[in-house]
């Protein structure tokens, strides 16, 4: 429930921690398998994945960023949604663009991964909201399960439960050729 004026720090400890409990669990019992094993695929075939996220998703973003780029995912994210709109402009067919966005409504994030699916871009949503703006523009939805109280607008429990699909669709990649994740982690 939402913190009110009256909570025990005890209360407040505990009230994060369910919180953020719950989201990965939700998001871990309702993540759409066919949609986490589609957006694996696409982005182990691609030659660039260009992830875009503002603000808090821009956190998620990055940890996408590096966890594919270190098993050998040519993977960038743009936080600015001006480079962010340069980089899906130059996305084609065999490219894959992430939109993050726990809203599913920022402006910014939705325009970068619309323009890249025009341009031919396989098109990946990680949000909270699978009937979004963010959601309508996505050949993949990767949906979040977390609530945010008034207060915890950026929340660690929305980010954790993006980051729980992010660890879902990192490790489903590397899957696609484990010798070779594995060789690029040890090197």
């Amino acid at each position: 429930s939402d913190i009110s004026d009256g909570d025990s720090v005890d209360d407040v400890i505990a009230k994060v921690a369910h919180a953020d409990a719950s989201a990965v669990d939700e998001t871990a019992q309702t993540l759409d398998r066919g949609a986490l094993a589609a957006a694996a695929e696409a982005i182990s075939k691609a030659t660039r994945v260009d992830v875009y996220g503002i603000a808090a998703s821009a956190l998620v973003g990055m940890d996408l960023q590096q966890k594919l780029h270190r098993i050998g995912s040519m993977t960038f994210c743009w936080s600015d949604p001006h480079i962010a709109l340069t980089s899906a402009t130059l996305l084609g067919p065999g490219d894959v663009a992430i939109g993050i966005s726990h809203s599913g409504t920022t402006k910014e994030t939705v325009e970068a991964l619309e323009l890249a699916r025009t341009r031919g871009a396989t098109t990946v949503a990680i949000t909270n909201f699978p009937v979004s703006r963010l959601a309508e523009v996505a050949d993949h939805v990767l949906a979040t399960a977390a609530r945010e109280s008034s207060l915890r607008s950026g929340a660690t429990a929305s980010r954790i439960a993006a980051l729980t699909v992010v660890d879902c669709l990192y490790i489903t990649v590397a899957q696609h050729d484990l010798a070779r994740a594995r060789s690029a982690v040890e090197a």
